[in-house]
């Protein structure tokens, strides 16, 4: 073969190739996509997946499942979206606990944040949380509780089964100027049940899990972890109007499939989420959690985990916490 057929053979083969994959790329999806959720089934954010699965099923034509991967605080789940192959079939949930705090609490992240995942979608955005404090504590306002832990320096005890309850809690133990003990859990229902049977003296608890227990007298709100008052409990007074000013933790989710995931694919999939996202039946599913709605695209859910990455490595290094 002379050097002149070569060339032509060359670039004939690029060209095919070329083509094959945009021809794959306008077809897709031709198979169901797994959606993977790094927690167990039945949690609010597995719930509120499931509804944007069956949504984003609707609008692609092909099925979009969901898959539990629950395990050593979200990393189990991420690290299989991060390492799946880049076709566009595998999506997983990553969050500003899962990502960026982990990325800041372990030494042996098995994936990078930034570098072995692609942003897809914004997806909900203010999960906040109550401080609660159990019925053996005698105090009942922010003020009085600070009071007392400052009077009984390391006797208290808070519970964490998650990443974020030790990110909201360090945050106010730094801005509070208290010592309170960690106790960790395995799952938020044993921490919250002991906080209930007087074991913990406080834990920091999402808004759906507190609320009908607060109402209920079983525990009580030292404050909601938000700037502004939430639409499910507007009774609940913030740490921030109490006495704390600024005082702001919330986390947020969004969609990420695994790096160099071709980018029409992840342009179409963004366009979709930000459409199912804004459905009304969505919409209400996010807020009986109590959280929101949050819509963008790749590029604001890349700066907004960057900021993330940011915030939480300053929050760690505050509240002087080592890497495990």
């Amino acid at each position: 073969m002379t050097k002149l057929l070569k060339t032509i053979v060359g670039v004939i083969s690029i060209m095919l190739g070329c083509g094959a994959s945009v021809m794959a790329q306008d077809a897709y999806p031709s198979k169901a996509i797994k959606l993977i959720v790094p927690l167990g089934a039945g949690g609010a954010t597995d719930v509120v997946a499931r509804v944007v699965a069956g949504k984003l099923s609707q609008r692609l034509g092909q099925q979009v499942v969901v898959e539990n991967r629950p395990g050593a605080e979200g990393i189990i789940g991420v690290n299989a979206g991060a390492k799946a192959d880049p076709d566009g079939y595998t999506l997983v949930l990553g969050s500003s606990t899962t990502l960026a705090a982990n990325f800041h609490l372990r030494k042996n992240l098995p994936f990078h944040p930034t570098k072995d995942l692609e942003p897809v979608s914004m997806a909900l955005k203010d999960f906040y949380n109550i401080l609660v404090i159990g019925p053996n504590v005698s105090a009942t306002t922010l003020q009085e509780f600070i009071a007392l832990a400052k009077a009984n320096p390391g006797k208290f005890n808070y519970g964490t089964a998650t990443v974020g309850s030790k990110i909201c809690m360090e945050m106010f133990k730094t801005a509070a100027g208290i010592d309170i003990k960690t106790i960790n859990y395995k799952s938020s229902p044993q921490a919250l049940n002991d906080l209930m049977g007087g074991q913990l003296e406080i834990i920091c608890e999402p808004v759906a899990t507190s609320v009908p227990n607060i109402r209920s007298g079983k525990i009580k709100s030292i404050g909601v972890t938000s700037l502004t008052r939430v639409q499910q409990a507007p009774e609940l007074p913030t740490v921030a109007e109490l006495g704390l000013p600024g005082f702001d933790y919330s986390a947020w989710v969004g969609v990420f499939a695994p790096a160099k995931t071709p980018k029409p694919i992840i342009d179409r999939l963004a366009k979709e989420l930000a459409i199912v996202l804004a459905d009304p039946e969505t919409d209400a599913k996010i807020r009986s959690i109590g959280a929101a709605p949050m819509i963008g695209g790749p590029k604001e859910l890349a700066a907004l985990l960057d900021a993330e990455i940011a915030r939480a490595g300053k929050v760690v290094k505050d509240a002087g916490i080592q890497p495990e």
